[in-house]
């Protein structure tokens, strides 16, 4: 009878062990609580990120959106016909919504002729649209359009000679009556509650 002896080329410390299941179970629990610290950690984190993120968005929209008013309305024109006057408001308050639509003429540059311009809600995308064409064009030219972002509200009032505030522009006047300029445009707009004004002073006109 022949015992069993052990092999002396190989040598039992490097002898590979496998895992039990236990072993694997309990590094699954393991992993799955860091999985859960990390989430609530970075939770709030996430979330405060993107809030700021929204924050500049609005604030980088708004001031670009000045920008493009304050512009506009540096170019603000009349024409020698009256068939159509160099500032038209068009009010539409409903509650602390406004829906109200800014048209005028304006020169502007590297364009031929005079362009009327037009600032509205797009009500059915919550958007603020900036429209333009040649001012004589036929009434089914199509308009180049311009978003200007998300907006619930958009109120425009105008300061009139005696430097009253109205939403009513043109005043009433007879067909022979000259032009009367306004002296400047207060604008308000509104998006998540939160309110931007601008007061542009209105420089055609003026002698």
């Amino acid at each position: 009878m022949k015992l069993h002896q052990k092999n002396p080329n190989i040598d039992e410390t490097k002898v590979s062990k496998g895992f039990t299941l236990l072993e694997l179970l309990m590094a699954l629990v393991i992993f799955a609580l860091i999985i859960v610290v990390c989430y609530t950690a970075l939770g709030p984190a996430g979330e405060g990120f993107r809030q700021l993120q929204q924050v500049r968005d609005n604030i980088e929209s708004s001031s670009w959106l000045g920008k493009q008013l304050r512009a506009d309305i540096g170019t603000m024109t009349s024409s020698s016909l009256k068939s159509i006057p160099p500032l038209q408001i068009k009010a539409d308050a409903r509650g602390d919504v406004y829906v109200d639509e800014l048209i005028f003429l304006s020169r502007e540059a590297n364009k031929p002729g005079l362009t009327l311009i037009h600032y509205k809600l797009d009500e059915s995308q919550g958007t603020l649209l900036r429209e333009s064409r040649m001012a004589w064009a036929r009434p089914n030219t199509v308009s180049d359009s311009m978003n200007l972002g998300k907006y619930e509200s958009f109120h425009v009032e105008v300061m009139t000679p005696t430097g009253q505030w109205t939403s009513q522009w043109p005043p009433q006047t007879s067909a022979n009556t000259a032009i009367i300029w306004a002296k400047a445009l207060r604008i308000t707009v509104q998006h998540d509650h939160e309110e931007q004004h601008w007061l542009i002073p209105i420089f055609a006109g003026l002698p």
